[in-house]
């Protein structure tokens, strides 16, 4: 049978249960919800799976039982996101100047961004300040980069080589950080048929001794051999709407979109023996299980209640972990005219509290300095705080700023700052603070509501949303 094939069957032959019908917002069904999106059953819900397909069943089931309209494909509630497979046949080497790194997961890692070709005889271009980044990019040049994403890999965003666009090959170096253990043939690479104007190279990262000759100048040339097949395999994301009517005066809310998003897929199965009894499901739970479970409430309430003044579309993104894939498909490929979107309110990591706030239930909104939502939010008496977290740069890290890009007001509620399980196998449900949830769940809600009535008109501030390009 195909992956495609597989995936279909899977999609159609499963029928997993919901939570009993009720517009209103519960712990619940919050807790139902999220015992099922975070089982092992579902194996980390990688992206491009039969468990991938099994979650984004249930999630049209649940718009359709609640009576959210579809607004995907063909009148139905998926939209086709086609991302191209890479399975690797081999384990990959890394050759430095004369010295062959073959201990793949020790020495060194690899982000396959494309097909799965090797690459030889690279110059190697050391950029340890933005203005060491040369002005075009060489597909015959590596450049060595900090792994933090807030310098190395911004620079080249802001310079319009995001990920690397026309180079040869990105390393990133981390001396610092312990290696981890050796592994066998990598995990499959995901990524998007469309690509960029220019192609984008392998992202390595080396560890170690290395990593530090690679920074200090002592390696001239690199090239990296790998093996692999690249296949296109199916993804969808699930997208539902509740029609808005306007209102006596201001009639034209109704053609005016707010998007609700959250992304589904998680990590999947983390390297190692399956038959050795270790728990290798990174099950998701807060990331962000917890984020679709208050989506798929906010949903429920909405198409039960009054007839909201502005269009609300929920969006369950696919593949964020792999790129925010989904996001960027549905951006470039929109259901609903691009221009009548007005707002994103993302959801993510809802499920634990933020030890930095003042308390449980108290989410933050992330760039609340940028535009009017956040002041506007607390101003109708929510309790929604700023991001305290600005060194982690979320405002750029979660689905919301595929829609910042797009020119459209995005921001996310989280209370996922400092969860000491995030994309680690212990991200399970015992660890979720359900009361906590449910608080946030109201104010999302609570938000929701107040940009679907038009009493937000969501507008970025001055000089905003400052994103380098």
């Amino acid at each position: 049978m195909s992956f495609s094939a597989l995936l279909l069957l899977t999609a159609l032959s499963v029928d997993d249960p919901l939570p009993a019908p009720d517009p209103a917002i519960t712990a619940e069904a919050l807790s139902h919800h999220l015992h099922f999106l975070a089982s092992d059953e579902l194996q980390g819900r990688g992206a491009c799976t039969p468990e991938s397909a099994r979650t984004s069943a249930y999630l049209a089931k649940a718009l359709e039982r609640a009576g959210v309209a579809p607004a995907g494909d063909e009148g139905s509630y998926f939209q086709s996101v086609p991302l191209l497979y890479t399975e690797f046949a081999d384990t990959p080497v890394l050759i430095l100047g004369e010295t062959t790194l073959d201990r793949y997961g020790e020495q060194f890692v690899v982000r396959f961004q494309g097909a799965p070709e090797s690459v030889r005889g690279l110059t190697v271009v050391v950029v340890q300040e933005e203005a060491d980044l040369p002005a075009e990019p060489d597909p015959k040049v590596a450049l060595v980069v900090q792994s933090s994403r807030s310098k190395g890999l911004r620079w080249l965003e802001e310079a319009g080589q995001e990920n690397g666009a026309g180079w040869g090959l990105i390393l990133r170096v981390l001396p610092t950080r312990e290696a981890g253990s050796p592994q066998g043939v990598p995990r499959p690479g995901i990524s998007t048929p469309e690509g960029a104007a220019a192609p984008l190279p392998e992202m390595v990262t080396v560890y170690g001794e290395w990593a530090e000759r690679l920074w200090d100048g002592e390696v001239e040339t690199v090239a990296l051999v790998c093996n692999g097949e690249q296949k296109l395999v199916p993804e969808r994301n699930v997208v539902g709407l509740v029609r808005g009517a306007g209102t006596a005066d201001r009639p034209e809310l109704a053609d005016e979109v707010i998007v609700l998003s959250a992304h589904f897929d998680h990590v999947g199965v983390a390297p190692g023996d399956p038959e050795s009894g270790e728990d290798l499901i990174r099950n998701g739970a807060d990331d962000d299980a917890s984020g679709t479970a208050v989506l798929l409430e906010l949903a429920e309430a909405f198409a039960a209640g009054d007839k909201p003044a502005r269009t609300i579309l929920f969006l369950f993104c696919a593949a964020e972990e792999r790129g925010m894939l989904g996001t960027y498909y549905f951006a470039d490929h929109p259901t609903v005219p691009l221009e009548s979107i007005v707002c994103n309110l993302n959801l993510e990591m809802l499920g634990m509290p933020d030890p930095i706030m003042d308390g449980p239930g108290l989410p933050w909104l992330t760039g609340f300095e940028r535009s009017n939502l956040g002041p506007e939010m607390v101003r109708h008496g929510l309790s929604v705080g700023e991001d305290r977290r600005p060194e982690m740069n979320f405002f750029q890290r979660s689905d919301n700023i595929v829609f910042v890009r797009k020119g459209i007001v995005g921001q996310t509620l989280s209370t996922g700052g400092a969860n000491p399980n995030y994309h680690q196998v212990t991200d399970e449900v015992e660890t979720m603070d359900f009361a906590h949830m449910h608080a946030c769940a109201l104010i999302a809600h609570g938000a929701a509501r107040l940009l679907a009535t038009g009493q937000i008109t969501p507008k970025w501030n001055e000089g905003e949303p400052k994103l380098g390009r």
